[in-house]
C-alpha cells in the first residue's frame, strides 16, 4: 500500500481563458514494467487551487476511452472547461488571486505539486476577468474584482429581464390549465398517451405531472413535482429564518435512517449527559420531493435554529438553503475510509456532480477515518482540505466494546441456533444503479440454490443488501435454516461479529471489516465496467483486502479452498484508520463542542 516511484510525463498542450472559463487541454504517460494492456489502474490528475483562506482539489476529466494501455505504459488525454468562478464556495464572493498546482496518482503512485513545465504549447488568454501568471511551480490566477461583480450585477439583469418574460408567458398560459386537466384525465382512458417519464407516478401525481410539463412546453419554463418541493423548502425556511438561532441546539437530521442508530447514536451518547444542551433528531429517508408539509416546517425551523447541523448523508434540502454564518454543518459521512469515488470526483462521469453545483459544499466539517481520507474527502465534496477532519468513525467505536459483541453473539445464537456451528457467510454486495431509485442487484449471479449447493451443509449465509436495494433475494425452503436474509434489520457492522468470511464488491463494509480482521472474498463480476462508469480513489485491483473473484466458479472455489489472500488486510487497515482506540465518537463530540462555543 505504500507510495511507488514511478516515471511520468504530463504536458498542457493549451490553456484557454475566455470570459470566466479556463479550458484545458493535458496529455500523459506512466511508464513502468508493470503495467500491461490488462492493467485496470487509470490515470488521475487533480488541479489543486489555493489562496491564503481556502483551498479545492477539482479533477482534471479523463475519460475511459481516452486512456491507452500498452506493456510497459498508460496514455491518456483530457479537455475540459472548468467555471473560474466556481472554483471555491465559502470565499466566492472575495474574487481573491490564487493558484493552481497539479497533483499526480496511478496505481500506488501518489504525489503532489508535481515538478512539471506549467507552460502550455497553446496560451491564449482574455486578460479580462482573469488573467494568468506562469510561475515554475504552479500558475497564479489574477482576477480583477471590480469588472467582475459588474459583470454579475449585468448578468442579474439579464436574468431579470427573461423572468420577467417568462411570467407574462405564465400568466397567459393560465387560461390553458382546465384544457390541460381534461387532457390528463384522458390519459388514464388511454386516448391520449401519457409521458414515459411521468407513468409510473400515482394517479393524481400523474395528472399534476401532465399539466406541469404542457405548461413547461408553453412557457419555456421548467415545472415539476421536484422544483415545486425546492420552492417550497425555500419559502418556508425564509419564514423560519427570522427566529433567533439558540446557541445551545443541535440538530441530528439523517436522510438514510429513521431511527437513533449508526454514528448518529454514538456521538450523541457522548452528550446526552450534557443538560445544557437542547439536541433534537430529524429522520427522512423519502427524497426530499416526497417531504410532505410538516417535514419541511421541522427542517426549516430546525436550520433555521440550530447552532450546529450533524448529517450522515448526501442531504440535497440543506443546499437549497442560504443558513445563517453561526450555523455550522457537521457532516458525518457514512461510509468509511474512501473507496468509490463519489461527489465532484466524479466530474465528467455518468450521474457526477456538476463543478458549478453547490451540493456538498455547504459542509464546515466533514469527519473522516484517517489523514490519507482528508485529500479525497475534500475532491468530492468540493471542500478546503482542512475542513475534512480525521478523527475517525463513530461507530467503529464498537468493535474495541468486547462486551457488546460477545452479547450480540449470544442474542444472534438464541435467535438462530441453526447458524452456531456452522461458517457463516455475510454476503454483502452494493447495489448497481445510478440512484436510490433505480437501485438493483442481479440476484441470479448469486443464486441461493447454487450457493448451498456447492457448499454443503457446513456452511450458512447471512444476506445483507444495500438500504437502496428494495428487491428480496428469493431463499429456497429446503435452505431456511442456513439462509437468512437481514437486509431490513439489523446493523450491518453487529454482523462481522458472527461472520467468517464476507463476500462483497465495492462496498465500504470492507473498512471495518478490516478492523476486525473477518477474511473477504471480492465478487467483482463486473469490476472493468465499474471502474470505467465509477473508479475508486485507489488501485482496486493492487489494494484491495482480499482476493478478487470474477465468476462464481471462482468464488465457490475460493471458499472451499479458504483461499482469501488475507494478508492484504493489515496494510489496507493501516492506510484507511489513523486511530483504533475506540475513541472517535469523543473526537467528534469535542468538535460539535467546538461549533458551539
Amino acid at each position: 500500500m505504500g507510495e511507488k516511484e514511478l516515471q511520468y510525463k504530463l504536458r498542457f498542450e493549451s490553456v484557454v481563458i475566455e470570459k470566466r472559463n479556463m479550458t484545458i487541454k493535458v496529455s500523459g504517460e506512466f511508464i513502468d514494467s508493470s503495467i500491461t494492456a490488462d492493467s485496470l489502474a487509470t490515470p488521475k490528475v487533480i488541479l489543486h487551487f489555493k489562496h491564503m483562506k481556502e483551498d479545492r482539489r477539482i479533477p482534471v476529466v479523463i475519460l475511459f476511452d481516452d486512456i491507452v494501455k500498452v506493456d510497459g505504459r498508460v496514455m491518456f488525454k483530457s479537455e475540459y472547461t472548468y467555471s473560474l468562478d466556481n472554483i471555491f464556495w465559502k470565499t466566492r464572493k472575495a474574487n481573491m488571486p490564487f493558484k493552481m498546482y497539479v497533483n499526480l496518482s496511478y496505481g500506488n503512485f501518489y504525489e503532489e505539486a508535481v515538478d512539471i513545465d506549467y507552460t502550455p504549447k497553446e496560451f491564449i488568454q482574455d486578460n479580462f476577468f482573469y488573467s494568468l501568471e506562469i510561475r515554475d511551480d504552479c500558475i497564479k490566477f489574477n482576477t480583477n474584482s471590480e469588472i467582475i461583480h459588474k459583470d454579475h450585477k449585468k448578468e442579474n439583469f439579464v436574468l431579470l429581464f427573461d423572468r420577467l418574460l417568462k411570467i407574462v408567458a405564465i400568466v397567459l398560459a393560465i387560461p390553458l390549465i382546465p384544457i390541460y386537466i381534461i387532457m390528463g384525465i384522458l390519459t388514464f382512458t388511454g386516448y391520449i398517451k401519457m409521458p414515459a417519464k411521468i407513468e409510473t407516478e400515482g394517479k393524481l401525481e400523474r395528472l399534476i405531472s401532465f399539466v406541469m410539463s404542457r405548461m413547461s412546453a408553453v412557457c419555456r419554463e421548467s415545472f415539476s413535482m421536484v422544483r415545486l418541493k425546492r420552492h417550497k423548502i425555500k419559502s418556508v425556511y425564509k419564514r423560519f429564518r427570522k427566529r433567533p438561532i439558540k446557541e445551545n441546539k443541535i440538530t441530528f437530521y439523517s436522510a438514510r435512517r429513521n431511527e437513533l442508530s449508526g454514528n448518529f447514536e454514538f456521538v450523541y451518547n457522548k452528550l446526552k449527559d450534557d443538560k445544557n444542551l437542547d439536541i433534537q433528531f430529524l429522520y427522512n429517508t423519502n427524497t426530499f420531493r416526497f417531504m410532505t408539509k410538516q417535514q419541511i416546517k421541522e427542517f426549516a425551523e430546525a436550520c433555521a435554529t440550530s447552532k450546529v447541523i450533524v448529517l450522515d448523508e448526501y442531504t440535497p434540502q440543506i443546499h437549497l438553503i442560504n443558513l445563517k454564518k453561526e450555523t455550522k454543518i457537521i457532516q458525518l459521512w457514512h461510509a468509511c475510509g474512501a473507496f468509490k469515488t463519489f461527489g465532484f470526483s466524479r466530474l465528467g462521469k455518468p450521474m457526477g456532480s456538476p463543478q458549478n453545483t453547490r451540493m456538498h459544499r455547504s459542509y464546515d466539517y466533514v469527519t473522516v477515518s484517517s489523514k490519507y481520507c482528508k485529500k479525497c474527502h475534500s475532491e468530492g465534496f468540493g471542500i478546503a482540505t482542512d475542513n475534512v477532519v480525521p478523527t475517525g468513525i463513530a461507530r467503529t467505536d464498537i468493535f474495541f466494546d468486547e462486551e457488546y459483541k460477545q452479547n450480540f453473539r449470544n442474542e444472534f445464537y438464541n435467535k438462530y441456533p441453526g447458524f452456531k456451528d456452522k461458517k457463516i457467510i455475510l454476503f454483502a454486495p452494493t447495489f448497481r444503479g445510478d440512484v436510490k431509485e433505480t437501485a438493483y442487484y442481479p440476484m441470479d449471479l448469486f443464486d441461493i440454490n447454487d450457493v448451498c449447493s456447492e457448499l454443503g451443509d457446513d456452511y450458512a449465509v447471512i444476506i445483507k443488501h444495500h438500504p437502496f436495494i428494495t428487491e428480496k433475494q428469493e431463499i429456497p425452503e429446503k435452505y431456511a435454516d442456513r439462509v437468512i436474509d437481514l437486509s431490513d434489520n439489523t446493523e450491518i457492522n453487529d454482523l462481522l461479529f458472527v461472520s467468517d468470511v464476507i463476500i462483497t464488491d465495492y462496498s465500504s463494509l470492507v473498512f471495518e471489516a478490516s478492523i476486525v480482521n473477518v477474511p473477504m472474498l471480492f465478487y467483482a463480476y463486473d469490476l472493468e465496467g465499474y471502474i470505467k462508469e465509477r473508479d475508486f480513489y485507489f488501485d482496486f485491483k493492487s489494494n484491495i483486502p482480499g482476493k478478487i473473484c470474477h465468476s462464481f466458479v471462482t468464488l465457490m472455489e475460493a471458499i472451499k479452498n479458504e483461499d482469501y489472500e488475507s494478508e492484504k488486510i493489515a496494510p489496507f487497515r493501516d492506510m484507511f484508520f489513523d486511530k483504533l482506540d475506540g475513541n472517535s465518537s469523543q473526537r467528534i463530540a469535542d468538535l460539535i463542542y467546538k461549533c458551539l462555543e
